[in-house]
């Protein structure tokens, strides 16, 4: 069996009982010049954000065990203590309505962007933003996540699956503790503050 993750192979051995040996790890590869040459395009970025606004990004299916709900959550932490930002959410879903009626009743919907499914955009938008985050409370692997960090974004990711195993906390991302809206703000605002932590 071939898998993607230490995180799966765990979890195919203790669902199927397979000798671990008989299991094998490859993780998910990228095309490693999609970005190259690339550079911030300020007029696309304009539809999400304001200039002065940094951009946290998450893009991916809009469900449940994404974890969005948990970053729209972290956003009045954020705001409170850094207001020049902006969430940009991508992706579509069965959460949407419900995860912009959470934006509404936090009182940061003017904060909150939901720009649907971008497809042949998806490359810019992580050019335009200055931190994406997954806060994913369960996660294979994911691509997304390397994507973004291919791309020169700082990133914050759940300490869970696979997500857990690409980074390193404070080193090549940020973690934080999934399902903790305070544990997600508190990684989005050292980013935000840090200019040196941003860019390494």
């Amino acid at each position: 069996v071939i898998v993607n993750s230490s995180f799966m192979k765990s979890e195919i051995q203790r669902l199927f009982g397979l000798p671990y040996e008989k299991i094998n790890v490859i993780p998910n590869g990228l095309n490693m010049t999609a970005f190259s040459g690339l550079e911030r395009d300020y007029s696309f970025r304009r539809q999400y954000a304001a200039d002065n606004e940094k951009i946290i990004l998450t893009m991916g299916r809009m469900v449940y065990e994404k974890g969005v709900q948990h970053l729209v959550a972290a956003m009045p932490k954020i705001l409170a203590n850094y207001n020049d930002a902006k969430l940009v959410v991508v992706g579509k879903g069965g959460m949407i309505d419900e995860l912009k009626a959470q934006a509404e009743a936090l009182g940061i919907s003017q904060k909150v962007y939901f720009a649907g499914f971008l497809n042949s955009r998806k490359v810019p938008i992580y050019q335009c933003a200055d931190i994406a985050v997954f806060p994913s409370t369960y996660e294979p692997f994911g691509i997304v996540a390397l994507e973004a960090m291919l791309a020169g974004t700082p990133t914050v990711v759940s300490d869970v699956g696979g997500l857990n195993e690409i980074v390193e906390h404070g080193v090549t991302g940020m973690k934080s503790y999934a399902g903790n809206a305070n544990s997600i703000a508190d990684s989005v605002l050292g980013l935000l503050y840090d200019h040196k932590l941003a860019t390494n």
